[in-house]
């Protein structure tokens, strides 16, 4: 049993709350193994019984700390929301860079990201998640057909924008998830440098479908990591 959930197997233990260290790791690793178990039985289909079977835990120490499936769920896809983008807030450095970062996220926390790609719009209970991540995705990428500069307002956004984003959108999160979850780690550089070409590509084709002032500008490819 990890050392987190051991610690955390007393019904009777003063649950001294998120904000400590000690307990914000038994959380996280009470999500760690319910998005394993979620993920294996699908989100309908497991029970908070075999999370805690999975955890070594009463359903009592379980529930003290997740008082439902919803809030367990709903807390696993928050937890993977803000490693996305407490990865979105360091500085782009060329194509592939925002695709290494995510993936740095994503594997930080791979049953729960895996999990909210392939199941989080198939309950409305947990579309809003899923919502968040294909907006924060559809930001990055919306971003980048404008940089150096800011996207324009709203208002002030070519017609045809979204008719642009949405595949690519789904195109990031599904192949990042992909490759999470079969890809080799020891070739990750190799995905990047693909998916910085992919990138490159689509912004050109976006460009010249919106008419931009720039579509042949080019940006480097992020070179910091080394291909193996």
């Amino acid at each position: 049993m990890p050392r987190p959930l051991a610690a955390a197997n007393d019904e009777h233990e003063p649950l001294d709350g998120p904000r400590t260290a000690r307990e914000a790791e038994r959380r996280e690793a009470f999500m760690r193994v319910a998005a394993r178990v979620f993920r294996q039985h699908g989100l309908a289909g497991a029970t908070m019984e075999q999370v805690a079977a999975a955890a070594g835990v009463t359903k009592v120490v379980l529930y003290r700390r997740f008082p439902s499936k919803d809030a367990l769920i709903q807390a696993i896809f928050a937890e993977t929301l803000r490693r996305l983008k407490a990865e979105d807030i360091k500085a782009w450095r060329g194509y592939g860079n925002g695709m290494r970062k995510s993936l740095s996220a994503a594997r930080s926390f791979e049953d729960g990201f895996i999990l909210l790609v392939r199941h989080g719009d198939q309950d409305p209970a947990y579309q809003a998640a899923h919502a968040a991540l294909r907006k924060r995705t559809g930001q990055r990428l919306r971003a980048l057909l404008w940089y150096p500069d800011r996207p324009p307002p709203s208002g002030q956004r070519p017609a045809l924008l979204e008719l642009s984003l949405e595949p690519m959108i789904s195109f990031c999160n599904d192949a990042l998830a992909y490759w999470v979850e079969k890809g080799d780690p020891a070739r990750d550089e190799h995905f990047v440098r693909w998916c910085g070409q992919m990138m490159r590509a689509w912004r050109h084709n976006a460009a010249e479908l919106l008419n931009l002032d720039s579509p042949e500008q080019e940006w480097p490819f992020d070179t910091e990591g080394l291909l193996p």
